[in-house]
């Protein structure tokens, strides 16, 4: 395969799995809201797709198709936050919303420490996968 062939099927590819993803997940709206399945029902297929974007993220950080650009402590921080705010808020809604008993405050809080916590984690993943791929490109280069 010559450059612009292969530029050509990754393109397809790339618009395949983007397609697969949201068609992944128009079948979890589908099934939870149009034949009112429980959550647990379909929990395989949200459990794929979230570790399919973690590695997602990772495989693109590392390959250095994400420029990585110099991290700042507070541009770090401020992903952090928004990420535990928006984990928060869906877990809030998953809970709370979609489901008939719901949570207490004080288990609302627990559920915010695991949140905090495993977006730590990939966040620190992410951040060592990025600092790797750009060791290796930079070796890569000389």
């Amino acid at each position: 395969m010559d450059e612009r062939n292969k530029q050509i099927a990754l393109k397809v590819i790339a618009v395949m799995y983007f397609l697969t993803i949201i068609s992944m997940q128009g079948i979890v709206l589908y099934r939870q809201f149009a034949l009112g399945q429980e959550i647990g029902d379909f929990e395989d297929i949200a459990i794929i797709m979230t570790i399919n974007s973690i590695f997602l993220i990772s495989a693109l950080l590392y390959f250095g198709a994400l420029p990585v650009r110099k991290l700042k402590v507070k541009s770090i921080l401020l992903y952090y936050l928004t990420f535990v705010f928006l984990g928060s808020v869906f877990t809030y809604a998953k809970y709370n919303i979609f489901q008939s008993p719901g949570l207490s405050f004080e288990q609302l809080f627990n559920k915010l420490k695991i949140i905090s916590a495993i977006i730590g984690l990939l966040m620190g993943f992410w951040i060592l996968l990025s600092f790797l791929g750009k060791k290796r490109i930079d070796k890569e280069l000389e």
